[in-house]
């Protein structure tokens, strides 16, 4: 199988409010909204996020009944400090601060208002040492 495209669902009982977050901070574009269904977007990505009211038919019962999510989105941003602080000044809670792991990523984690995990994610230069023991040459 080659899927064509890849997308993610955030299953909710306030799919305009999750939207309006995802738009607000993440600079997502709605492509569609239906009300009980709206997906968001970046430009001309090749992915999207769903977003569909909990309840609804399309969505199995199993699902529906969950109510955490155990979710984590990872988006790539240029610099994950400065993300952080918009995020912060806008409103969003961090769950921790950005750390920089030595497998070269500088991140950190929010939530949106459905509890979707976000991982908010720098690329850098990963640590040598680390390199060296993981990856041999």
């Amino acid at each position: 199988m080659q899927p064509a495209a890849f997308g993610a669902t955030v299953v909710t009982d306030r799919p305009a409010e999750v939207a309006a977050f995802y738009q607000q901070h993440f600079d997502l574009q709605i492509t569609l909204d239906i009300g009980w269904f709206v997906c968001v977007r970046r430009g001309d990505a090749d992915w999207e996020l769903a977003i569909v009211q909990r309840g609804h038919e399309s969505v199995p019962p199993a699902v529906n009944a969950l109510r955490d999510s155990t979710n984590v989105f990872g988006f790539i941003v240029e610099d994950a400090d400065k993300t952080a602080a918009a995020l912060v000044e806008g409103g969003v809670q961090l769950e921790g601060e950005p750390v920089t792991e030595v497998w070269g990523q500088r991140h950190f984690f929010v939530r949106d208002p459905e509890g979707s995990w976000i991982d908010v994610i720098q690329l850098v230069a990963p640590d040598a040492e680390w390199l060296a023991a993981n990856f041999p040459s």
